[in-house]
C-alpha cells in the first residue's frame, strides 16, 4: 500500500486503521493525535482546511474503499452461492422423505422465506416488478394489492386527478385488506 508520497507515518497509520475497519473515525482520530473534525476534513479531501495533503490522503482512502468494496462483493457472491448449494442439498434430502416432522417443516419454511427475501420477484398479470431489498413476502403481497387497487380504479380512465394549484393530487384510499 505504501507508495512514495507526501504522507507521513501518522497518515499511513490512519489509512491502515481505516482499512482494518475495527475503530470508529473518532477513535482513529484520537489514536493519531488529531481532532475529530480535522480527521473528517482530511478524509474527505478538504484542502481548504487541511492543506494539499488532504487531497493525497483522500485519493489513498478512495483506493482502499475500492479494494474493500471489491472484496465484499466477491464474498457476498461466494457466500450466496455456497448458501444456495447448501439449501439445495438439504431440500433434496428432505424431498426423499415420505413425511416431514415439524422441525423439518420449519426448516423448509425458513429456507423458503430466506429465498424470498434474497431474490424477491412478483408478477401481476403481464406486468412484472422486482424488489431487491426491504420487503418480506407479506409486505410484497400487501404492496401489490395496494398497487393493483390503484391500477384498477378507473379515475374515469383519465388517470390520477389533477393537483389543485399549490396542492397535491389525491388518490382514493386503500383499506387494510388491499381492496
Amino acid at each position: 500500500m505504501r507508495q512514495k508520497t507526501q504522507l507521513t507515518d501518522v497518515h499511513w497509520k490512519a489509512l491502515e486503521l481505516l482499512e482494518a475497519g475495527t475503530l470508529s473515525l473518532a477513535d482513529i482520530a484520537t489514536e493519531c493525535g488529531w481532532s475529530k473534525d480535522f480527521f473528517y476534513d482530511l478524509k474527505s479531501g478538504n484542502i481548504a482546511k487541511c492543506g494539499y495533503i488532504a487531497d493525497v490522503f483522500n485519493k489513498e482512502w478512495k483506493q482502499i474503499e475500492v479494494k474493500r468494496d471489491s472484496t465484499i462483493k466477491k464474498l457476498v457472491k461466494e457466500n450466496t452461492e455456497s448458501a444456495q448449494l447448501l439449501i439445495k442439498q438439504v431440500l433434496a434430502e428432505l424431498k426423499l422423505k415420505k413425511k416431514l416432522d415439524s422441525e423439518e417443516k420449519k426448516l423448509v419454511s425458513m429456507y423458503t422465506n430466506a429465498l424470498a427475501k434474497c431474490t424477491p420477484s412478483v408478477s401481476i398479470g403481464s406486468l412484472s416488478y422486482s424488489y431487491t431489498k426491504g420487503l418480506n413476502p407479506e409486505d410484497l403481497i400487501r404492496e401489490f394489492k395496494r398497487l393493483e387497487t390503484i391500477a384498477s380504479q378507473s379515475f374515469d380512465r383519465r388517470g390520477v386527478p389533477e393537483a389543485s394549484e399549490g396542492g397535491a393530487g389525491t388518490l382514493s384510499g386503500v383499506d387494510e385488506s388491499g381492496n
